[in-house]
């Protein structure tokens, strides 16, 4: 049975606080709202992180850290920042323990778009939530072993699901010492292909084993659908998290023939997104952060020309979520925003760059005093 139509909290709203932020070089004009990021709460009760950096006509302010209580729906109040995994909370309003794909938005109708599984239920759900995160339509699907969801996509027929072999381990949960989903050995990888209306049968295209930690974005083309994502080789193998050397990968799937092919587009590959208005249309940039192991950069994939373009980090910093933010109508014509965190040094800011010549280096760096972990959902909220 669908889930009922769950509602959220209001959607958070920021003020700037008094704490103003030392800026080195200048914040574009007209870039005003606030980078957010979300931290799951160390108690691990369902309670997330708030913590952040406002900018309002050319200054940076610190946006208080708060820590919300477990919403009302899957989503919480800002769709881009839900969870990934949330544990059972006995008496709370949202059904758990579950697992959530990264929300989706289709621009055409600014909704989200994701997946959820549900452990011991046999099903998984394709949820629809408003701009505030409350779910306005919940469509079950069968789908065994409650399996990690991490990503989703979408075309414009179609939400992408993918099925890994990262299954609910309930022996962990009881254990309380190890993280609820394991990798499962000989067990099967599948993408499937979920109609966004009609049956909500998906059909299932069998790749091979790995975790897909993000989706980049899907399209149709020529009867057949594109996915590209960000593959490892595994997850959850006696450690928490992905695992191996991240890649940037490509999946054709033949809707007619049941064929697949599949190649990597770029190594290193540890976070990428592109431009939001292309979601379910084929797009040409892919822009993300290079694993540290190979060298830590925000870097720009030209799919047309196969060009690179980086912005090299330097030793020992990392790079959180990067976050898109349009400046004019073409893709790819905006800035990049990366939350950036060297622990040694205990150092951390947020660095604004043209999307376009990432070489250039940052337009402008806020720099924050006890920076939060470099890790974590990111979203942009226009002011």
């Amino acid at each position: 049975m669908a889930a009922p139509a769950r509602a959220s909290g209001p959607a958070p709203t920021w003020v700037p606080s008094p704490l103003r932020l030392p800026v080195e070089g200048a914040l574009p004009e007209g870039l005003d709202g606030c980078f957010l990021q979300a931290f799951p709460h160390p108690l691990g009760d369902g309670r997330t992180l708030l913590s952040g950096v406002g900018l309002r006509g050319g200054e940076a302010f610190r946006h208080r850290a708060r820590t919300t209580v477990p919403p009302a729906s899957p989503f919480g109040p800002v769709p881009a920042l839900a969870p990934a995994v949330r544990p059972a909370n006995p008496g709370g309003r949202v059904p758990g323990p579950l697992s959530l794909a990264r929300p989706v938005r289709d621009p055409a109708t600014g909704r989200w778009h994701a997946v959820a599984s549900y452990p011991g239920l046999g099903h998984a759900e394709h949820l629809v939530a408003d701009s505030g995160g409350a779910v306005r339509r919940a469509r079950p699907f069968a789908l065994d072993g409650a399996p990690l969801m991490s990503a989703a996509a979408l075309t414009g027929h179609h939400v992408v699901v993918f099925d890994p072999p990262v299954l609910h381990d309930r022996a962990a949960v009881l254990a309380g010492t190890r993280p609820p989903y394991s990798w499962r050995p000989g067990a099967r990888a599948r993408v499937g292909l979920l109609p966004r209306e009609g049956a909500p049968e998906p059909r299932w295209f069998e790749i091979g084993p790995c975790h897909v930690s993000r989706a980049v974005n899907a399209y149709e083309e020529d009867g057949k659908v594109v996915v590209d994502a960000v593959r490892h080789p595994r997850a959850y193998d006696g450690a928490p998290g992905p695992q191996g050397s991240p890649r940037l990968w490509r999946w054709t799937l033949d809707p007619v023939t049941g064929a697949v092919g599949e190649r990597e587009l770029a190594p290193g590959a540890e976070t990428a997104l592109a431009d939001e208005r292309a979601t379910g249309r084929a797009h040409r940039h892919v822009f993300g952060s290079r694993d540290p192991r190979e060298g830590a950069a925000l870097v720009r994939y030209d799919l047309t020309t196969g060009g690179l373009r980086e912005h090299r980090l330097g030793a020992g910093r990392r790079a959180g979520d990067p976050v898109f933010v349009p400046r004019g109508p073409a893709e790819g014509d905006g800035w990049l925003l990366v939350f950036v965190r060297d622990d040694a040094r205990r150092e951390g800011g947020l660095l604004v760059l043209d999307a376009l010549d990432l070489a250039a280096g940052p337009y402008a760096v806020v720099h924050v005093p006890c920076p939060p972990p470099a890790y974590g959902r990111a979203a942009w909220l226009p002011a």
